[in-house]
């Protein structure tokens, strides 16, 4: 309701990026993946950007695609290289065989 009341709101990505957690939370993963990919979309200079690529590497994870979820951690590390994310996309890297 936020996003459609208030969608040039600067906290509209915040409030999309967060319907992607909730759907994470109730491991709704490929809903997850779409809300993640609104806010990547609508809100591309959003501060939410970087860790919702993040958020949908590991949706991709959990319903075992490692192709996407690989791809996106290594688009993520390209794009954010200095961010929090990045360091967080290195390390789950290294663990997905």
């Amino acid at each position: 309701n936020f996003i459609k009341k208030y969608p040039k709101s600067p906290l509209a990505d915040d409030a999309q990026y967060w319907i992607g957690e909730s759907y994470m939370l109730l491991k709704q993963y490929e809903q997850a993946i779409l809300a993640f990919q609104r806010v990547i979309k609508k809100y591309p200079k959003g501060n939410k950007v970087p860790n919702a690529i993040l958020r949908q590497a590991l949706a991709f994870y959990e319903i075992k695609d490692k192709t996407s979820a690989k791809l996106l951690l290594k688009k993520l590390i390209k794009k954010y290289p200095k961010s929090n994310e990045a360091k967080i996309a290195k390390a789950k890297l290294r663990t997905i065989k």
